[in-house]
């Protein structure tokens, strides 16, 4: 059982958050397992790991029973994660210019921080605002700076007002990390335009894979109208020591 679930201490956020914060994962593990089992292995993991001041647990949506035991276990529940995968090319047509690029000025997107307010976070408000934009805004700017594999960025009249950082886990999966549009230049069909970009130039020779939260609707209209389809959910909880 133990084989399934995995414990792993997120530096980054540590060191962003001045807080001790882990991560309990799932690894292959199947629908139908024992999910009273399950649960007591996860509270397992949560009290040898007492040194930590947070941890996180992004549980598969097959597990209900496993969701219930752990908020009665003062889990604190942030959201529900979807993962959309691509599906097939839309008919979004190509209205905005989309380059592609290694590297890219960070400083123009930082303001995409302020955006993020979906995210865990931002959600859970034990956790300073102030502190979740820092974090936000590092990872802007080290995404920009070559932690991504490549950037998609969208224009508008010839400034760069939209971005995603693109991330290939081997040759066959792409993940779409960091998708932004700066706040002027929203609801113009430049995020249809960001995607459908990308979709064209790796979805016939990738699987292309973006995360959202159940919260955040016009992120799901997005990746809905550009060929997406929900491939899966988790449940995000937090659980304060």
């Amino acid at each position: 059982m133990m084989k399934t679930l995995f414990y792993e201490r997120l530096e980054w956020d540590s060191m962003q958050l001045d807080l001790q914060c882990g991560q309990i994962g799932f690894r292959d593990i199947s629908p139908n397992i024992n999910q009273y089992e399950l649960a007591n292995n996860v509270i397992k993991i949560i009290a040898e790991n007492k040194d930590a001041d947070f941890i996180t647990v992004k549980l598969p949506g097959d597990f209900p029973i496993v969701l219930d035991y752990l908020l009665k276990n003062s889990a604190r529940f942030i959201d529900t994660e979807l993962i959309y995968k691509f599906g097939h090319t839309s008919d979004v047509r190509d209205e905005h210019t989309v380059n592609f690029f290694d590297s890219f000025d960070p400083d123009l997107f930082i303001p995409l921080a302020d955006e993020m307010i979906f995210s865990r976070f931002y959600m859970d408000n034990k956790i300073p605002r102030d502190k979740a934009r820092k974090l936000w805004s590092d990872s802007i700017r080290n995404h920009c700076m070559g932690r991504a594999d490549r950037l998609a960025i969208v224009y508008e009249k010839g400034q760069p007002v939209g971005m995603a950082s693109i991330n290939f886990k081997d040759n066959k999966v792409i993940t779409l990390h960091i998708v932004g549009v700066l706040k002027p230049f929203q609801k113009h069909g430049l995020g249809r335009s960001l995607i459908s970009r990308i979709t064209k130039e790796y979805g016939d020779k990738y699987e292309i894979f973006v995360e959202t939260q159940l919260l955040n609707r016009s992120a799901r209209r997005l990746y809905q109208r550009t060929g997406f389809f929900l491939d899966s959910m988790r449940y995000i909880l937090h659980i304060w020591l």
